[in-house]
């Protein structure tokens, strides 16, 4: 395996880390605090970093069923991600994750873990 694809592995590894650490406090507190979109932030920049160094990696072009998946992974993160930080820029202490939120957070979150498990199974049947 190429080593950029390696260090994507591993970057795209720990946003799974970053992501579950955010996703599961917010959605068992039903808060978002300022601390959450800081580990969300960081697990999209991670994100970010990891798909740069696999999309330099690869041989697949972008339109392959895992590299749709992904890309729509990443978009979902970047609108949770924008959503957390317009959530609560207003308010002090942090912002209540109810209603709709609530529910486009779970969502949000089991789709990337999918697309994280898509691209791990995609990359061992390659290897």
């Amino acid at each position: 395996m190429k080593p950029i694809i390696l260090v994507g592995t591993g970057t795209i590894t720990l946003s799974l880390i970053l992501y579950s650490l955010g996703m599961i406090s917010a959605l068992k507190k039903q808060f978002i605090t300022k601390k959450i979109v800081l580990l969300l932030t960081t697990g999209l920049v991670s994100e970010v970093i990891a798909v740069s160094c696999m999309a330099i990696g690869s041989t697949q072009p972008i339109t392959t069923p895992h590299g749709l998946i992904g890309l729509a992974g990443i978009l979902i993160m970047i609108s949770i991600v924008l959503l957390s930080w317009n959530s609560i820029k207003s308010h002090q202490k942090g912002s209540p994750l109810t209603g709709k939120l609530y529910y486009y957070y779970q969502f949000a979150y089991v789709f990337w873990v999918i697309a994280y498990f898509t691209g791990a199974f995609v990359g061992m049947s390659q290897s």
